[in-house]
């Protein structure tokens, strides 16, 4: 069936971007479509659970349909931007449908019944959806810099997911030639409480003739106070501009905490939730910041400098140990990486003493498997949060809380 062109009509939107539709008997998965719209798509694999086409023609389009604003970035490219061609609120809309398919494929509609539709519906973080990436990656060609588009990497003159911050950086001429390896991948940071710098061979630059320190500076607000963290270049910070204040918002205005609450942060990194927590708690109560990255781990030990009721400490997070971590924890913040905690350590989360716990995902798929495995375990659902942290892309940010 590979290259075939069919007819199909989209009903759905599933896991990864892919719409869904019928052919031959079959689930049909089709890229660069949307739900409402009749398309002809060809097919281009054959997977277990179904085909996977892509969008050929578009037939009878959507009202969300647009011409994609960065065509580099489209399905047919480089895929980095593949809800380009869909209006902000139509891509919130796939993205709303989205989350409930896959709780549903999770646990069933006993484990949907426990989501209100205001919870899932997916709220925005930014005004129009571009220019807000502050850590995005790019490969040095012998004069400016090239994304990868089917194996092959394609000069860019514009990187309209980038924080215009970075464009300070002059990349596109021939200002870096000299100083960087042709082929090399570089990454592009743009601290909020620093200027921008380029990462190449574990090395920080300001500009062609300036280094940088490997060490980067970010603020945090929430209520009114500003957060202060240091962390290597290379580690991990959330990439839209208004997702560290977005994400510290979505899960502390849903917590419980008091001056004797024993805090624990799981896949804590440079200490985002700890942070804050610690200055929440004071110092009758505790933080306990739990991370497998010792670079990530002693970024965090140096920003609770301050508040030594809080503490961070590298080691493996798993259901092997989880349990211990844990201990008599009255309020838990995991924030796991895209694979998520695993059903064996969600159920072993929920069976802790823990009043409350905050699940914070980027990809439904394993957010939905670990809110099902908390349920199944005893917890109940009061609060969930889906953000809008990567406009313009199929993934969508949430934060869930159990009790």
């Amino acid at each position: 069936m590979i290259g075939k062109s069919v007819d199909v009509d989209i009903v759905d939107v599933a896991f990864g971007g892919e719409t869904v539709g019928q052919f031959d008997g079959q689930q049909l998965f089709v890229r660069g479509a949307i739900i409402g719209e009749r398309v002809r798509a060809e097919i281009t694999n054959i997977r277990a659970r179904g085909l996977l086409a892509i969008t050929r023609e578009v037939l009878k389009p959507a009202p969300t349909r647009i011409d994609h604003p960065w065509p580099l970035g489209s399905v047919y490219q480089t895929g980095a931007a593949n809800y380009g061609h869909i209006t902000l609120s139509g891509q919130r809309e796939m993205k709303t449908r989205m989350l409930r398919r896959e709780l549903r494929e999770a646990g069933g509609e006993e484990l949907l019944a426990q989501f209100s539709p205001p919870m899932l519906t997916v709220q925005a973080v930014d005004g129009n959806g571009w220019h807000y990436r502050t850590r995005i990656g790019v490969n040095k060609l012998p004069t400016g810099v090239g994304v990868n588009s089917g194996g092959t990497f394609v000069r860019v003159s514009e990187l309209p997911l980038a924080s215009k911050r970075l464009e300070s950086l002059d990349l596109f001429g021939n200002a870096w030639d000299e100083t960087l390896t042709t082929g090399e991948h570089l990454q592009l940071v743009a601290p909020n409480a620093g200027s921008p710098v380029i990462m190449s061979a574990g090395q920080a630059f300001f500009s062609p003739s300036e280094r940088a320190p490997n060490t980067i500076w970010e603020i945090v607000n929430y209520r009114g106070r500003s957060y202060e963290y240091t962390l290597g270049t290379k580690g991990f910070w959330q990439v839209h501009e208004n997702a560290p204040d977005a994400l510290v918002a979505a899960v502390f205005d849903n917590l419980e905490l008091d001056e004797r609450t024993h805090f624990v942060d799981l896949y804590s990194g440079a200490g985002l939730f700890s942070l804050v927590a610690a200055d929440l708690i004071g110092p009758r109560g505790s933080v306990r910041a739990y991370e497998g990255n010792s670079e990530a781990a002693e970024a965090a030990s140096a920003n609770f400098t301050a508040a030594p009721w809080a503490s961070s400490h590298a080691l493996t997070i798993d259901a092997h140990t989880l349990g211990s971590l844990v201990g008599s924890a009255q309020v838990v913040v995991a924030d796991p990486p895209r694979a998520g905690l695993g059903s064996e350590a969600a159920k072993i989360l929920a069976l802790s003493p823990a009043r409350q716990i905050a699940l914070v995902s980027c990809d439904a798929r394993s957010m939905a498997r670990d809110v099902a495995a908390l349920v199944r375990a005893g917890r109940r659902v009061t609060q969930f949060v889906a953000l809008d942290i990567f406009p313009q892309t199929h993934f969508v940010e949430t934060v869930c809380v159990v009790q």
